[in-house]
Parts: C-alpha cells; sequence; structure tokens
C-alpha cells in the first residue's frame, strides 16, 4: 500500500513522537531487519472503542482504520474506513485530511457518500489502500464507492477512474467499473495500480487515465448453497494475461517498478515482473478444501518461503534492504520475507490482543497494514484494534559510558555498576552485587561454602566461583541448573552471567552489539 518511494533510514534518528513518548535514542544497523528483536511495538494513537475524536492523541479515535502512507511532511495519513474519512497522525495530535461528516443513521453508524469538492466537503465510503506520488498527490482506494479518488496537495479531490458502481470494464475515468478495490500503488512512471479486490484483478491507471486489466478473469464457480452458484476467485501463475487471483487486497511496487501482491484468498503474496510479463508465488501456498471453497485454508508458518503459510494477508511495505514487510491480518500478526525466508516480526501467532511490548510479547488485532516510515520505524494499522502502532527499536540514555565499556539497560534506565561489565566467551557478565540490585534480588553470602546467594520470591541461588551451574532451591527443593557462562572473579569481586537472571525472572534480554549495549525489558508494558 505504499509508494515505493519510502525508504528506511539508515540510522534511526533521536526523533521525539508522541511527546517524547517514543524517542528513539539508540542508532539502528543499517539493515534493522536484521535484529528486530530489539524492536518493541507501543501505541501511536487510538482507543479500543469507536469514535471519530481528532485532537490531542490521548482523545483521538478511529473507527476500523483500514491503510496507511507517510505523507512528504513526515505525517502519517490514515485511511479511517467506517468513519469515512481520511485523517492524519503526527507527534502530538491527530486531524481531519479529507472527508465531511455527513451524520449517523439509525444505528449509530456514520454515513458515507461521492462527492467531489474541497477535501472538506468532499465524501467517500470505506477508504482503504493509499499512495502518494511524487508530486504529492493522493490516492484513495475508495473501496465502497468502486472508484479510485485524487487528492491533489491544495485539497482538491477529484474521481480518478470509477463511477460509484460497482462492475468489471475498462475505459477512461468514469467509463471504468470496480468491485470493492482494496489498493492501490504508484510506480515511479506516474502509473497507479489498483487491488480490484472482488473482481480479482490487477488494474493499471496510465498517467492520461486510461484504465487497463492486466490479468485474466476467473471462471470458477463455486455451488454456496445447493443449486446456487456465484463466481469466486482462482490461482494460476505463469504469464500475466492468463494469471488468476482471487481477492488481492495489497500491493506494493518495488525498485524495479515489479509489483508484490497480497493475494488474500490464495494465502499467497505474489509477485508481478511487468518487464517479463510473469506472475509468480514468493511466499505462501495451500489449497483449496474443496470444490465450493471461497478460499485456499489459512494456515501459520515461517521458515523457508515455498512452506511459509498466512492467513488472509493485506497490507505491504517494501523497506530500504529489499525486504518485504506483510501484514497477515488473520493471523493477528507482521510478518517479514526476506531472502527466500519467512520471519515474524511482530504479534503472537494467531492471537488476537492489544498488548504493547517486546515484538515476540506484543499482540495485534487484524493488522491491515503496514508502513515503513522514513525514520526507521514501521507504522501498523491495527484495524480491529482500533488503533495505529508503531514498531521501533529500544530507546536508549542519551548518555552511555564512554571508552568503549558496555552497558546495561533496564526498561531503558542505565544500569550503575561498580566496575565495567565483562564480555567473555560471548556472554555479558557483572558483579553479583550489580544483578541483584538491578533485578531485585537480595545478595547474600555463605561464608561456610564461599557461595554467594541471590533470592526473590522464595526462590534462591546458591553461586560459585568458576562454575558454569548454579544450585537452585524453591520451597527447599534444590537442583543444579546451567548456566550460559561460567562465573569468574576479577580484584575479589564475582561476575555471573547477567542472561541467565534476566531469563529467570521473566524479563526480555538482547545483545545490541553495534552498540554494546545489553538491552533488559519487561515482555509487556
Amino acid at each position: 500500500m505504499k509508494n515505493n518511494k519510502m525508504k528506511l533510514a539508515a540510522v534511526v534518528t533521536a526523533i521525539g513522537i508522541l511527546g517524547g513518548t517514543f524517542a528513539t535514542a539508540a542508532a539502528a544497523a543499517p539493515s534493522w531487519t536484521q535484529s528486530t528483536k530489539l524492536y518493541e511495538v507501543r501505541s501511536w494513537a487510538g482507543q479500543a472503542g469507536v469514535g471519530h475524536r481528532d485532537g490531542a492523541l490521548s482523545d483521538t479515535t478511529f473507527y476500523h482504520p483500514k491503510s496507511a502512507v507517510e505523507l512528504a511532511n513526515g505525517r502519517l495519513l490514515i485511511a479511517d474506513s467506517l468513519n469515512h474519512r481520511l485523517r492524519t497522525l503526527d507527534a502530538d495530535k491527530s486531524a481531519l485530511y479529507a472527508g465531511s461528516w455527513l451524520g449517523e443513521d439509525a444505528a449509530g453508524n456514520p454515513l458515507s457518500g461521492l462527492n467531489n469538492d474541497s477535501a472538506e466537503q468532499a465524501a467517500f465510503h470505506s477508504p482503504a489502500g493509499l499512495a502518494v506520488d511524487a508530486k504529492g498527490n493522493v490516492y484513495v482506494a475508495d473501496s465502497g464507492n468502486h472508484a479510485i479518488r485524487k487528492i491533489t496537495p491544495d485539497g482538491t479531490v477529484s474521481t480518478l477512474a470509477g463511477n460509484g458502481l460497482l462492475g468489471s470494464s475498462d475505459g477512461k475515468g468514469a467509463e471504468a467499473k470496480f468491485h470493492s478495490p482494496a489498493d492501490v500503488a504508484i510506480d515511479s512512471k506516474g502509473n497507479v495500480y489498483v487491488a480490484d479486490t472482488l473482481n480479482h484483478l490487477i488494474r493499471k491507471i496510465a498517467p492520461n487515465g486510461t484504465v487497463s486489466t492486466l490479468n485474466a478473469t476467473s471462471a470458477r464457480l463455486i455451488e454456496y448453497v445447493p443449486g446456487a452458484v456465484e463466481n469466486a476467485g482462482d490461482f494460476l501463475d505463469g504469464p500475466l494475461a492468463s494469471a488468476k487471483f482471487n481477492e488481492p487486497s495489497g500491493l506494493a511496487v518495488d525498485a524495479k517498478d515489479n509489483l508484490y501482491v497480497s493475494d488474500r484468498g490464495n494465502q499467497r503474496i505474489r509477485y508481478i515482473d511487468l518487464t517479463s510479463g510473469q506472475v509468480s508465488t514468493v511466499a505462501g501456498g495451500g489449497s483449496y478444501d474443496g470444490a465450493n471453497a471461497y478460499f485456499v485454508q489459512g494456515d501459520y508458518a515461517d521458515g523457508e518461503a515455498a512452506k511459509s503459510r498466512f492467513n488472509a494477508p493485506e497490507g505491504l511495505a517494501v523497506t530500504a534492504d529489499g525486504a518485504l514487510v506483510i501484514a497477515d491480518s488473520l493471523n493477528h500478526v507482521v510478518r517479514m520475507l526476506k531472502d527466500g525466508q519467512v520471519t515474524t516480526i511482530a504479534g503472537v501467532p494467531t492471537e488476537p490482543g492489544s498488548v504493547n511490548g517486546v515484538t515476540a510479547s506484543s499482540q495485534f488485532n487484524h493488522p491491515t497494514d503496514v508502513v515503513a516510515l522514513a525514520d526507521g520505524r514501521l507504522a501498523i494499522v491495527d484495524e480491529f484494534g482500533n488503533k495505529i502502532r508503531i514498531v521501533q527499536k529500544y530507546a536508549a540514555p542519551a548518555k552511555l559510558p564512554v571508552g568503549g565499556d558496555i552497558a546495561v539497560l533496564l526498561n531503558g534506565t542505565l544500569v550503575s555498576t561498580e566496575v565495567a561489565a565483562q564480555l567473555k566467551a560471548g556472554a555479558v557478565l557483572l558483579p553479583v552485587r550489580d544483578v541483584g540490585k538491578a533485578l531485585g534480588y537480595q545478595v547474600g553470602y555463605d561464608k561456610k561454602t564461599g557461595e554467594a546467594l541471590l533470592s526473590k520470591d522464595g526462590t534462591v541461588y546458591a553461586i560459585s566461583e568458576g562454575k558454569d551451574a548454579v544450585k537452585k532451591t524453591v520451597a527447599g527443593a534444590s537442583n543444579t541448573v546451567k548456566l550460559n557462562a561460567k562465573t569468574i572473579s576479577i580484584d575479589g569481586r564475582m561476575f555471573i552471567p547477567v542472561r541467565f537472571f534476566a531469563d529467570e525472572s521473566g524479563l526480555d534480554i538482547q545483545w545490541d552489539g553495534a552498540a554494546k549495549i545489553v538491552v533488559i525489558r519487561n515482555k509487556e508494558f
């Protein structure tokens, strides 16, 4: 759902987002996609309940936001789908971008419409995918109006293609018809590509406004009740002119001006090489569960791209280093395709929720779009959570140890130590007393055995010098537990591996090798 001009910065700068809450002082590696465990998920704006309030971020509400794109001024533009409006977010507030408030129906749902006018007077119906061209024009897949809308930088809204009536026909401007288009993307030549979702087609709008169809129409019929049939999507790779899709829902243009497609009904990520005219599957798979199945059965699996599985993938974003980020909506996670492998960036697979925290513990509720922001973060449109979420690198203090010493952060605060941390055999070790103080253990010493003692919540660890195991005692029962490194002694101080005790405390611990920082955090916050 992105303009291919969007690039990730090589270094994450310290910016104040949400009044400084999200300041990212730690520098990102040139390829952040290699260190996603150093990232965490927080909420930018929105609440669990629905609404259409603008203003302070803490008051902002959405009604099933569907898509987003970054504008040239750094603001995030959001298709607030069931409010039938476009909204913007910046560091401290939300604001209306386009779409008139038309009131509510008898059930209390916002009214929609189709009207071309100034941004404040224009009307939309369930706007979905967004894209921005090099001149600052915004393109909107106005899904409920079966049209593609255009908003110029001066705020004038027009209909680029479609006429408000569903159908499937090519032509220029109002001659063309669509059926619930879900996304748009723009290449470097100004061509607008459309995921014409319920027509199961990929359409192209040339700079002169002429709409053409790129792939074959599905002829697959399913019997949804005895004696009644209807058209459904289909699957076929190969030449573009004969290729088939099933509810394509997300688009992204890469650096070669080729298209990635979220083929939602086929549970696949497809790639259209527009130069060779070939369509291929680059991730995902599965088969139809019977001749009358609307969709391929959804599933979840990371790993080799051909063996990976998705469940209704939607929004896409291409990062500067060539990775593809995917909003895997019904798995409630954000995935990444890179170097032939699919991994989960954030979210607990198949479990909807609204938890903020480290990426592996965070939860989403039907994420439908992802945006690779210019400052190095990811914005996630969490549709059923009614929120815009942020995936960003951990925040570090501005002042860190000088001279190349290892720093240890606990929930963003620098842990003070008697002496510098030691890196031995790939493990970071700290004096026993410093580990105890930082992680909330009581520190003691057994004069008879010479063991250091760390105790908390009824659990006692007896630690000996030069050993790679400790005695763990819980409710009077003891057992020996392996450490991730041997303890050592320097100048009469015993050093112990901090990772083991962070793990034992239920904390997340990561190593930022580029910055020489041990990052310890609560898993949820």
